[in-house]
C-alpha cells in the first residue's frame, strides 16, 4: 500500500487538469460543439452570471426563444437593454445558436403566447451586432421572413468578427438583405450555410447577386434545395468566374440537377477557385452529363472531391483520371461502374503516380479483377492515411475471400503508413486476416479499424488478431469495431488479455456477436472478463494496474440493454471517459478498497496497518476534492476519512502530552 501510495502521488503531477464541461451549466442535447472544444451550453441563470463574468470556459452558447409548455421562456426574463452587456461586452463566446423547438413553425419576430415581442428581439440582436468576440450565428432553427426577419439580418453588415453565418428559411426580402451583408465592405464572413433552405430560382438569384464580386468569403453550403433548376444554377457562374470569388470549398449535394445544369456547373467550376467539391447524392445526372461535368473539372486544381451515391459510369469514372490534384475522393456507391471499369481507373491513377490521402470505395461492385487494380495501385503509394471499403460483398459483383488474400497479399512490401481503415461487411475469412494483420502490423500510425460483418472469420482468425494488440505497433490503435462478428466468449476474453497494459485503445465495438441463429455469443462470463479488465479486484496492485482507458463497447446508435452488460462494467466504462486518469484510478480503488457503504469497516486495515510516516500521504489521497465536470459514478473519500479517524482518533490530537499510537497498538484497537 505505501508504495501504491507514492506512486499515485508521484503520476498525479502529469495530468492533474481535467475538462471542465460547463462549470454547472446545462449542455444543449444537440451536441453542437465549438472548434476549440468547448461544449455548447444552454442559457440559464447560472450561464447568465457567468457570461457576466466573462468566464473564459463559455465559449458556445445556445439561446432559446421558448421552453415548455407551462414554463415562462427563460429569454423573456431578461432585461437585454439592461443585462444585454452579458453578450454586448463578453470577450470570449465564440459562438452563438438561436434555437426554436423543432416541432414549431416559428417566423422570426411572431407574437404569442410566451413568445418574445420584436422590441425583445431587437435589444437582444443589438447586443450581438456590437460582440467583438462572436465568429458562428447559428439561425437555421428559426424562419426569417417579412420586413422585421430581413431588418434583423442587415443589422449584421459590417460584423466586426462574424465568420460563419447558418440560416435556412428565408423570403426573398430575407435574402436581400444578406446580400447587403455580403457586399459591405467591412464584410468578415467566409462560411455561409442554407442546406435545404427552400431556395428557388428567384431567391438563389438575389443570393448569387450578394456573392457576385464578393471576397471574403471560401465556403458555402447549398446542399438539399432540390427547387433550384437549369436557370438558378446559371446564376452561379459569374459569381464563380468572377476575378475576386475566394470560393474554395462548395457543398451541392442532393440537389435536383439535370444534365443541362451539369453543363452550366461544368462551365462555372472550370478554372475557378474551388478545391473542395461536394457532388453526392445527384441521382438526376445522367452518365453523359457525368461525363461533361468531370471533363471540365480537369482545368481545376481539385483536392477534395466527393461523388457518392450517383448514377457515374466507367466513362465518367475514366474522366476523372484527368485530375491529377486529388488528395481526398470520395466515389462510393456509384454501382453503375463494373470491375473492368475499376481496374482501368486503378492502373490510370498508378501510371500518373496520384498523391492521395483518402479513398472512399464502399459499397461498389469492384469484384476481384477490380481489387487487384486497387493492390496495385497502393503497393505503390505511401501517401494514403484514410482507406474505407466497406460491404464490398455486393451481389452482383463482390470480392470474394480470394480476392482479398490476393488484395492483401500484394500490399505486404508496401510502404502505406495509413491511419483509418475500414473493411467492415466483407468476405473476408482466416487467411485473409493473417495477412492484414501481418501488413498493419507494420503500420505505426493506424488508430481506426473496422473490421465488423466479416461472418467467415473464425475463432483460429481471430487468434491472428490478439498478436497484433499485443505488438508494439498496436499500441497506437484508438478504435477496433468487431461488431456482428461471430465472436463468442472464449474469443473475447483472449483479445481481453491483451488489453491490460493498452493504453490507447478506447472503444472496442462488439454489439451483435452472434451465430447463425442470431443468438448472442458472448454471455456474463465474458462480459465478467471486461469488467475485470477495466478493475481488477483482486488486490490494490491490481486495480491500480488495471486498464483506465477503454471506455466504450457498443454502438451509439444500438440499444444497450439488448447486450445484459453487467452493471459495474458500464459504470467502469463512464469512469473510463474521464482524461484525469490518476483520479480515474483513485475512484477505482475507492470504490473497490475502502468503500463502507456496506458497512464493512474491516477494509481499514490497510490503513491502519501502514507506517506512521506514509499516513499524511494517504490521507491527503483519500480526502482529494472531488473534480468538476466527472463522467460517471465517484465516491468521496470523506466516509473512509470518518472511519479513519474514529480507529485512530489519537492520531488527530494535536494535544502534545499525547503520544501517537503505534503500530501494534493500532492493531490491538482492532
Amino acid at each position: 500500500m505505501i508504495t501504491n501510495i507514492e506512486m499515485m502521488e508521484d503520476t498525479n503531477d502529469q495530468d492533474d487538469n481535467i475538462d471542465i464541461d460547463s462549470n454547472g451549466g446545462t449542455i444543449d442535447e444537440s451536441g453542437d460543439i465549438e472548434e476549440e472544444g468547448s461544449p455548447q451550453v444552454r442559457l440559464d441563470n447560472n450561464i447568465l452570471h457567468m457570461l457576466k463574468q466573462n468566464d473564459s470556459s463559455i465559449t458556445s452558447l445556445c439561446i432559446y426563444l421558448n421552453c415548455e409548455e407551462y414554463v415562462e421562456p427563460f429569454f423573456n426574463s431578461i432585461d437585454w437593454k439592461k443585462d444585454g452587456d452579458c453578450i454586448l461586452k463578453n470577450t470570449k463566446l465564440k459562438k452563438l445558436q438561436i434555437y426554436y423547438d423543432l416541432g414549431a413553425n416559428y417566423m422570426l419576430g411572431e407574437g404569442g403566447n410566451k413568445l418574445p415581442t420584436k422590441q425583445q428581439l431587437q435589444d437582444f440582436f443589438s447586443c450581438i451586432y456590437k460582440n467583438r468576440s462572436i465568429k458562428t450565428l447559428n439561425l437555421s432553427y428559426i424562419q426569417i421572413v417579412g420586413e422585421f426577419g430581413g431588418g434583423i439580418i442587415e443589422g449584421l453588415c459590417g460584423h466586426p468578427s462574424l465568420v460563419r453565418l447558418e440560416i435556412k428559411v428565408m423570403e426573398s426580402i430575407a435574402y436581400c438583405a444578406l446580400g447587403k451583408v455580403l457586399k459591405h465592405p467591412a464584410s468578415k464572413l467566409e462560411d455561409l450555410c442554407i442546406s435545404y433552405g427552400q431556395l428557388d430560382n428567384e431567391r438563389f438569384g438575389i443570393l448569387c447577386d450578394g456573392l457576385l464580386g464578393n471576397n471574403t468569403l471560401k465556403k458555402i453550403d447549398l446542399g438539399g434545395n432540390i427547387k433550384i433548376t437549369s436557370v438558378g444554377w446559371r446564376a452561379l457562374l459569374p459569381v464563380l468566374q468572377h476575378p475576386n470569388c475566394k470560393l474554395v470549398e462548395l457543398n451541392l449535394c442532393h440537389n435536383e440537377i439535370n444534365d443541362e445544369g451539369a453543363i452550366i456547373l461544368g462551365s462555372a467550376l472550370s478554372g475557378s477557385s474551388v478545391k473542395n467539391l461536394n457532388l453526392s447524392l445527384i441521382k438526376s445526372i445522367s452518365s453523359r452529363g457525368w461525363q461533361t461535368l468531370l471533363n471540365h473539372l480537369t482545368q481545376n486544381s481539385i483536392t477534395h472531391l466527393n461523388l457518392s451515391d450517383n448514377r457515374i459510369d466507367n466513362n465518367g469514372l475514366a474522366a476523372l483520371t484527368s485530375i491529377s490534384t486529388l488528395k481526398s475522393f470520395d466515389i462510393s456507391c456509384n454501382q453503375s461502374i463494373t470491375s473492368s471499369g475499376w481496374q482501368s481507373f486503378f492502373d490510370s491513377l498508378r501510371m500518373r503516380e496520384t498523391q492521395l490521402e483518402k479513398l472512399d470505395l464502399s459499397c461498389n461492385y469492384i469484384g476481384n479483377e477490380g481489387a487487384a487494380g486497387l493492390g496495385r495501385l497502393l503497393s505503390n503509394m505511401s501517401t494514403l492515411k484514410t482507406l474505407d471499403m466497406n460491404n464490398m460483398d455486393g451481389r452482383l459483383i463482390a470480392i470474394s475471400p480470394r480476392g482479398w488474400q490476393t488484395f492483401f497479399n500484394s500490399l505486404q512490401d508496401s510502404s502505406l503508413d495509413l491511419v483509418n481503415l475500414d473493411f467492415s461487411n466483407n468476405n473476408i475469412d482466416d487467411e485473409g486476416l493473417q495477412l492484414l494483420v501481418r501488413l498493419v502490423s507494420r503500420v505505426s500510425s493506424l488508430k481506426y479499424m473496422n473490421l465488423s460483418c466479416n461472418r467467415l472469420i473464425t475463432p483460429t482468425g481471430w487468434q491472428a488478431l490478439t498478436g497484433y494488440l499485443q505488438s508494439p505497433n498496436g499500441c497506437a490503435l484508438e478504435s477496433l469495431d468487431l461488431s456482428a462478428n461471430i465472436i463468442s466468449d472464449d474469443t473475447l476474453i483472449a483479445v481481453i488479455r491483451t488489453l491490460v497494459q493498452n493504453n490507447t485503445l478506447k472503444r472496442l465495438t462488439l454489439y451483435e456477436c452472434t451465430d447463425d441463429d442470431e443468438i448472442h455469443l458472448i454471455t456474463e462470463r465474458g462480459w465478467e472478463a471486461v469488467s475485470n479488465l477495466l478493475c481488477n479486484k483482486a488486490s490494490i496492485m491490481d486495480t491500480y494496474n488495471s486498464n483506465h482507458t477503454l471506455c466504450d463497447i457498443y454502438d451509439l446508435g444500438y440499444d444497450v440493454d439488448d447486450m445484459n452488460l453487467p452493471d459495474d462494467l458500464i459504470s467502469y466504462l463512464e469512469l473510463n471517459k474521464n482524461k484525469n486518469k490518476v483520479e480515474v484510478t483513485r475512484q477505482k480503488i475507492l470504490q473497490t478498497h475502502f468503500s463502507t457503504e456496506d458497512g464493512d469497516t474491516s477494509k481499514m486495515q490497510v490503513l491502519l496497518d501502514m507506517e506512521l510516516k506514509m499516513l499524511p500521504s494517504a490521507i491527503a489521497w483519500i480526502g482529494r476534492p472531488l473534480p468538476i465536470g466527472w463522467e460517471g459514478v465517484q465516491v468521496s473519500g470523506l466516509s473512509t476519512m470518518y472511519n479513519l479517524t474514529r480507529r485512530l482518533p489519537d492520531l488527530f490530537d494535536s494535544s502534545p502530552q499525547k503520544k501517537k499510537p503505534s503500530a501494534a497498538k493500532r492493531k490491538r484497537s482492532m
